[in-house]
């Protein structure tokens, strides 16, 4: 559930806190869209060059405040840096940046100093050089406070997301108006040289079946498919987990499930297990000591939109960043060299393939695998805009001497990335 961001004055000062953050993989226009998508209030780019997309909601509409993250993130254009500041209410907010870049996972607020000191210990994991400022109750934080209120001084505030009414109608009366005006006067030289609309109708319908078939899963769609893995119970009747594989099936939204139970007390019986069992679950017994339970499990998806994705050179530029971010928390964090998007070519009546348009997207796609302890995956899903995952696995490693990149639940993820080449 979207968060709505929370004011606070200093020195006369409108300070915004709680807004969230996003990797920016699009151009100017593009983070405008998406901001009016989301339905934000106001919205601010963090980074020079920016590479993160601030979001806030329920600021007021003639109201000019600061993202006190962004502040931050300015104030700290190298290395990482973390601080955990008392607002009223008793609420601590964590804000963080990395080299001049507020961190998505951050701009958060708890209700005690522990939580909050928690938090920054998680962020830690990903950046193990993060600096923990010494911004605390009493004149540290008042101090920090002030410094970041400031520096708004310098800087444009937060920019309002204005929405498309009856402007955006205009507009396209006016295209259409221009349009028929063109058809009617001009286009008679030209038409001769327009593409083949069968071509073109055929072309897009064969890369539709395409994208159908690799839904993106996106943040909403990855933080279900990692509930689903921690919510499988470890023990059961007896009985414990040894591993557990999911893929989707041929439609992409279902996915079907497959864990691998071994039989562990001497008192553990079928009996035990199928009366533990969850409902849903199929269970079947291939020996005395084993036990394969199956069941289907649904993720939010959408089909990919070609003008929606990631441009090549910023995702090489951001969002690879993003992920180096994130490697220390994984034993692999593997991204292929992009390839073409394969879109099998579309045959007119005689089995002839048809032409391919001049204006076709050009799409390519990466092979994403990651493989790491499960609590780790959180730290991938803020930054799963562009993936659509097609296999997720989970397997026990008892003898495992937990650590940063190991645990004795090892998470396995495969996907692919999208990106826009044209």
């Amino acid at each position: 559930m979207a968060r709505t961001a929370r004011l606070v004055w200093v020195d006369r000062v409108p300070l915004a806190f709680g807004l969230d953050w996003v990797p920016l993989l699009g151009d100017p226009e593009a983070a405008r869209a998406r901001a009016r998508r989301l339905g934000a209030s106001h919205r601010v780019v963090s980074g020079d060059p920016p590479a993160a997309l601030g979001l806030a909601r329920g600021l007021p509409a003639g109201l000019a405040c600061w993202s006190a993250a962004d502040l931050l993130a300015r104030r700290h254009p190298r290395g990482t840096v973390a601080c955990a500041l008392p607002l009223d209410g008793g609420l601590w907010h964590v804000l963080a940046a990395h080299e001049g870049v507020a961190l998505a996972r951050a701009d958060r607020g708890y209700p005690d100093a522990d939580l909050a000191r928690e938090a920054i210990e998680a962020l830690r994991l990903a950046h193990p050089k993060l600096e923990l400022l010494a911004a605390h109750a009493g004149a540290g934080a008042a101090g920090l406070l002030e410094t970041l209120a400031g520096q708004a001084a310098g800087r444009p505030p937060l920019e309002p997301v204005r929405r498309r009414g009856p402007r955006l109608a205009l507009l396209v009366l006016a295209a259409g108006l221009g349009a028929a005006g063109w058809l009617r006067w001009g286009g008679g030289a030209d038409a001769a040289a327009a593409p083949d609309p069968d071509a073109r109708a055929g072309w897009h319908a064969a890369l539709e079946r395409t994208l159908a078939r690799r839904p993106l899963h996106g943040e909403a769609g990855t933080r279900a498919l990692l509930d689903a893995l921690y919510r499988q119970p470890a023990r059961l009747g007896g009985w414990s987990l040894h591993d557990l594989r999911c893929q989707p099936g041929p439609d992409g939204a279902v996915w079907q499930c497959v864990g691998e139970y071994r039989r562990q007390g001497l008192l553990a019986d079928n009996r035990a297990l199928l009366r533990a069992a969850p409902a849903g679950w199929r269970l079947d017994f291939p020996s005395l000591d084993i036990a394969r339970a199956a069941w289907t499990l649904s993720l939010p998806g959408r089909r990919p939109e070609p003008g929606g994705l990631p441009r090549a050179g910023l995702l090489a530029r951001d969002w690879t960043s993003a992920l180096q971010a994130v490697l220390p928390a994984f034993s692999v964090l593997r991204l292929e060299a992009a390839r073409p998007l394969a879109v099998p070519p579309p045959h007119d009546a005689q089995g002839r393939e048809l032409p391919l348009p001049g204006d076709f997207p050009a799409l390519a796609v990466r092979a994403l695998r990651v493989e790491g302890p499960l609590r780790s995956g959180a730290l991938l899903a803020p930054l799963a805009r562009a993936v659509s995952w097609h296999k997720a696995a989970l397997t026990l490693a008892p003898s495992a001497r937990p650590g940063v990149r190991a645990s004795r639940l090892i998470l396995h993820l495969e996907g692919t990335v999208y990106e826009n080449r044209s």
